[in-house]
């Protein structure tokens, strides 16, 4: 059992919460004073743990709401007793609507007769239902479009205002590399602001950068940004300066031998050794999240602060040249961050390595066997 985790997993994912609370604070620091910061905690914040990063994002003034993906996503929240508003960024399923009312989870409004729906539910709790409304202005996933679908939203909410609470409008860039339509789709959604605002429907809230666009534009900051990746790390390819990674994936050597020119490695022996070297074999494969894309190409990952490269990988095991490299069974391997001797290896780089555009891909996908642990 590893003395500094306390753990007896073959891994674990490390977040620093000191790195996680300062990130959030330079970013406040580099907004408007009337621009609040909306967490996006879906898929459990990105493998690092939702709940506890809640918690550690709670009390601050300029965090307005939080957002997820999924009612489960927002009931394990609320279970965990954050009190501060969410929202579920897709459309509620219809089954899925009377939970939602009942611990007080706002929804989005991203297809017409949703409204009608959420208010029948009411009429019969006797509650009110908080809302946000998505503007389709040409992602083209959920959204109602300008024109016919927000005049129909409109006309079903008068009829159910007494049951509905609207307490924000958002919607959504499509290709940040797109100036024109990045500026053609705000021309959008301040039309259907007006649209709204013309019907009588006031609006407390409104938002449409989520991380990248309010690092390349902050122009269209608003009342609001949403932010997921840019709580974690920098743009990877235009870094702003002021954002650390928080997150490190570490796990354990299991064995080390000696293997000679020509011995192949893995299933299939899809690897032959181009040379004598030495070979650790570590806790993890593919099973717990590790690219295959990144042992393709050999990525490296640090043991005893030098970067020594995958070799092969399968579901429980992945395989490490360390020669040369002063290592034993049981001693540390960084897939991704800090080492604790002063190494470090970026997600963002292994990500781009890949072709990946985002680092935090690499800990979406880490899987249940690792423990995720804050210090």
């Amino acid at each position: 059992m590893n003395k500094k985790t306390n753990i007896m997993n073959n891994s674990y994912l490390l977040t620093d919460s000191n790195i996680l609370l300062e990130n959030i604070q330079n970013i406040a620091t580099s907004l408007s004073p009337n621009t609040y910061i909306i967490p996006v905690l879906k898929d459990n914040f990105y493998g690092l743990g939702a709940v506890t990063a809640a918690k550690i994002y709670e009390p601050l003034p300029f965090v307005k709401c939080f957002a997820v993906a999924h009612l489960t996503e927002a009931l394990a929240l609320r279970e965990s007793g954050i009190k501060k508003d969410i929202f579920i960024l897709g459309n509620i399923l219809p089954f899925q609507i009377q939970t939602a009312v009942e611990n007080d989870i706002t929804m989005t409004i991203g297809r017409t007769g949703l409204v009608s729906e959420i208010a029948d539910i009411c009429k019969k709790s006797g509650k009110t239902a908080k809302i946000q409304i998505k503007i389709d202005t040409g992602l083209h996933r959920i959204g109602l479009e300008p024109g016919s679908d927000l005049d129909s939203f409109v006309d079903e909410f008068k009829q159910n205002f007494h049951w509905i609470i609207v307490s924000g409008v958002f919607s959504h860039f499509a290709d940040l590399g797109d100036v024109p339509r990045v500026e053609s789709q705000y021309s959008l959604f301040e039309k259907s602001l007006n649209t709204l605002k013309d019907a009588g429907i006031d609006i407390p809230l409104k938002h449409i950068s989520g991380s990248e666009a309010s690092e390349l534009f902050p122009q269209y900051n608003l009342q609001a940004i949403r932010l997921g990746r840019r709580l974690i790390m920098d743009h990877p390819t235009k870094p702003l300066g002021n954002i650390k990674e928080v997150a490190s994936w570490r796990t354990y050597i299991t064995n080390i031998k000696g293997r000679k020119k020509g011995d192949n490695l893995g299933y299939g022996g899809k690897f032959k050794l181009e040379r004598d070297c030495t070979v650790a074999t570590i806790g993890i494969g593919y099973g717990d999240g590790l690219n295959l894309d990144l042992v393709g190409i050999h990525a490296p990952v640090l043991i005893d602060g030098v970067r020594c490269p995958l070799l092969a990988c399968c579901m429980d095991q992945a395989l490490v040249d360390v020669t040369g490299i002063n290592c034993r069974v049981g001693d540390e391997v960084t897939l991704f961050g800090y080492d604790g001797k002063g190494g470090y290896l970026s997600s963002q780089e292994l990500a781009l390595m890949i072709g990946d555009y985002e680092g935090c891909g690499l800990t979406s996908a880490i899987s249940y066997r690792t423990a995720i642990l804050f210090d």
